[in-house]
């Protein structure tokens, strides 16, 4: 007998990106519900009915004569996901960095007979990432250093630690998602797929703070 398998509502690339974006909706994230109508639009996807309300709901508040005349509001919403942008990279970063640290200092020393020729990058990698917090802070600074997300080690610590923060609770970790890069141009921001850093590629030995 053949067995027929229901599909979910959620079956399907494009249903699942909705459902992640419901999910973005219901954690609060203000800017979700436009995401999710553009995404519909441009890939010419129904309108599920929790939009339809979420969309009603926002256009009556802008149509209500009584509503708080906050010119800053939009540019705020638009501010705050470009800040959780930028905190995010700096924390994937940073957590890259720690990941070097330990790779390199292991393999150093499962290598430790290999020629000196196979040593010398590992090794100048391991001195570069060295092997605490701070330098990882540091080493974050000088790789997002020609990106949005440039800024002192005291700021990669900030932004990790605020990211680690909000990471701990379902709803905040909803901050760092991170929208389509078609949506995000419409609101004149860039996803952070597409900063790019220096456009001559140096090994990372060679940066300095």
């Amino acid at each position: 007998m053949a067995v027929h398998r229901t599909r979910s509502a959620t079956d399907g690339p494009k249903q699942r990106q909705l459902h992640r974006l419901q999910m973005a909706t219901d954690a609060g994230i203000e800017l979700a519900p436009a995401a999710a109508l553009f995404f519909c639009d441009r890939h010419k996807v129904p309108v599920p009915d929790w939009l339809v309300s979420h969309a009603a709901q926002g256009y009556c508040q802008q149509l209500r004569p009584s509503r708080p005349k906050n010119r800053g509001r939009s540019s705020g919403v638009v501010d705050r996901c470009r800040q959780d942008m930028i905190d995010m990279m700096r924390w994937d970063t940073v957590r890259g960095a720690r990941f070097q640290q330990k790779h390199f200092k292991e393999a150093l020393g499962m290598d430790a007979d290999a020629p000196p020729n196979v040593l010398e990058h590992p090794r100048k990698m391991s001195i570069w990432y060295g092997h605490n917090w701070l330098r990882a802070y540091e080493c974050a600074s000088m790789i997002l250093e020609n990106t949005p997300a440039f800024g002192g080690p005291d700021a990669m610590k900030a932004s990790y630690c605020r990211v680690e923060r909000n990471m701990a609770y379902p709803k905040g970790s909803w901050r760092y998602f991170f929208f389509e890069p078609e949506f995000l141009e419409t609101i004149g921001l860039e996803h952070p797929s597409r900063w790019g850093q220096s456009s001559k590629w140096t090994p990372l030995y060679h940066l300095t703070l």
